[in-house]
C-alpha cells in the first residue's frame, strides 16, 4: 500500500520539476506569464522554472505569513500517518456530504477563481472521492 501511495506522490511531483512557462506582452503591454504557448503570432520567451520558490536577488525578505486556515487539499504531499489518514478521511467524508447535496457546487478553476460544476463534473467528482475513500478510510 505504502508502495501505491509513494509512487501517486511521485508521479504527481514529476510534471513540477519539469515545468516550462511562457512570458510575452499583449497589445495594451501587459506582461503575461503562462504554462502553455500564447496565441499563434505572439512573441514570447520561454522562462525555466526550478520548482522551487526563492526571492530575487538584493530583495529584502518579507516577514512569514499568518498561519492560515487549513484548506481541503494541501500545497504538498503530507507524511503518511495514521493521524493525516484520518484529516484526509474526514475531508473526503465532508467533500461526498456536500456533493450528495442537491445545491450548487464550484471547485477552484486553479487560476484563483471558482467555476460551477455541471452534472457530469459533479459525478465525476463523486466517483473520485469514492475511490480515495476506499484508499483512505480503511
Amino acid at each position: 500500500m505504502r508502495r501505491i501511495v509513494t509512487l501517486a506522490v511521485l508521479l504527481a511531483a514529476c510534471p513540477l520539476a519539469f515545468a516550462q512557462a511562457y512570458k510575452w506582452k499583449d497589445a495594451q503591454g501587459v506582461t503575461h506569464y503562462a504554462d502553455s504557448p500564447p496565441p499563434a503570432g505572439t512573441k514570447y520567451d520561454k522562462v525555466k522554472t526550478s520548482g522551487t520558490v526563492e526571492a530575487p536577488a538584493g530583495a529584502n525578505p518579507a516577514p512569514p505569513p499568518a498561519p492560515a486556515a487549513p484548506k481541503a487539499a494541501s500545497a504538498g504531499p503530507a507524511s503518511d500517518t495514521p493521524e493525516n489518514r484520518k484529516k484526509l478521511c474526514t475531508t473526503l467524508q465532508s467533500n461526498m456530504k456536500i456533493l450528495s447535496k442537491q445545491q450548487k457546487v464550484s471547485v477552484d478553476d486553479g487560476k484563483g477563481g471558482q467555476v460551477a460544476l455541471d452534472d457530469a463534473g459533479r459525478k465525476r467528482q463523486v466517483e473520485t472521492t469514492q475511490a480515495q475513500m476506499t484508499l483512505y478510510c480503511k
